[in-house]
């Protein structure tokens, strides 16, 4: 009796262990795929035919998120984008090649480093955040000569909505160069401040 009892214990533990496990697992993984219209308001003629697609892969952990928060209340944005450059891939953001090639529209994949969903059931708010700037191919050719220098990381912000047929439709912003703070009260990353204006993603569809 005894050693039968035993073996329903290890058979409990067992099994609220791969229930916690498989929980953190599907916490985590992500499989996203979003494609957007990009118009920005420094360049509208060629902003009409510029695409961009987002690819998120996983969402950032608890713990990664408040470490990721204890760098930014001790030492900054610029320590934040250190710390950034170390966590795993997220997932990336790129520009459609056939919309130029142009300054802020390299079509090479430019990796997000921690991505954050607040679903609210018929909405939904992404929060992507990356230390490179979005578009520039590389920090440096960002940074060189222009005031991204201050500005060391770039912010992606998505709102969904379901529409009547039950796709996700939504609107979004890139900030390419922005400070960035967490707001307690909301529990996620905000922008602070941003150098330029940032591109509105339009005509968005998450798949």
């Amino acid at each position: 009796m005894g050693a039968e009892t035993g073996r329903i214990k290890i058979g409990i533990v067992l099994a609220v262990l791969t229930i916690a496990l498989t929980g953190l697992t599907v916490a985590e993984a992500a499989d996203l795929d979003i494609r957007a219209r990009a118009v920005s308001t420094l360049n509208i003629e060629r902003a009409i035919t510029d695409h961009v697609d987002i690819r998120v892969e996983r969402w950032s952990t608890d713990d990664e998120r408040e470490a990721l928060i204890e760098t930014l209340d001790s030492a900054g944005n610029h320590a934040l984008a250190t710390a950034l450059a170390d966590e795993s891939e997220t997932g990336w953001v790129r520009f459609d090649p056939r919309g130029g090639r142009g300054q802020g529209r390299d079509p090479r994949k430019t990796t997000l480093r921690y991505a954050r969903e607040i679903d609210s059931g018929d909405t939904k708010e992404i929060i992507l955040i990356t230390d490179r700037y979005i578009g520039y191919g590389s920090n440096q050719q960002g940074a060189d000569g222009s005031k991204l220098a201050q500005y060391p990381l770039s912010f992606v912000l998505l709102k969904f909505q379901k529409d009547d047929a039950g796709d996700w439709k939504g609107i979004g912003r890139i900030f390419v160069g922005a400070k960035v703070r967490f707001d307690n009260t909301k529990k996620k990353f905000v922008i602070d401040e941003f150098p330029t204006d940032p591109v509105y993603l339009k005509d968005m569809k998450l798949k």
